[in-house]
């Protein structure tokens, strides 16, 4: 994802898995970038949000999603979300669509 992009709750994403392979270590997850050869390790959360977005979905959907499987406020969980995918978003771990462009 490029620096000037933003994303919200109504940008669509999808794992990139032309990038990565991933491979579940009980709740977690552990990648490695077929780029590069580093390694990712995801902690449960991270591993589901992984899982959930085999197919694109809104990441408005997604949260949803996540409130069903874990105890948390939607506000909190939304942020949280979005801080997890703009920090995965400079490994390409995920595709995005219709992000906006900051000016």
């Amino acid at each position: 994802m490029k620096k000037n992009c933003i994303i919200t709750l109504k940008t669509i994403i999808r794992r990139n898995d032309l990038k990565f392979l991933a491979n579940s270590l009980g709740e977690e997850m552990v990648m490695m970038n077929m780029e590069n050869g580093d390694f990712i390790s995801l902690n449960s959360v991270g591993a589901t949000i992984w899982l959930l977005t085999e197919l694109p979905l809104s990441i408005g959907e997604l949260v949803q999603k996540l409130l069903g499987d874990y105890d948390i406020s939607a506000e909190q969980c939304a942020a949280e979300t979005l801080k997890f995918l703009e920090s995965g978003a400079d490994q390409e771990m995920f595709l995005f669509e219709n992000a906006q462009i900051s000016e």
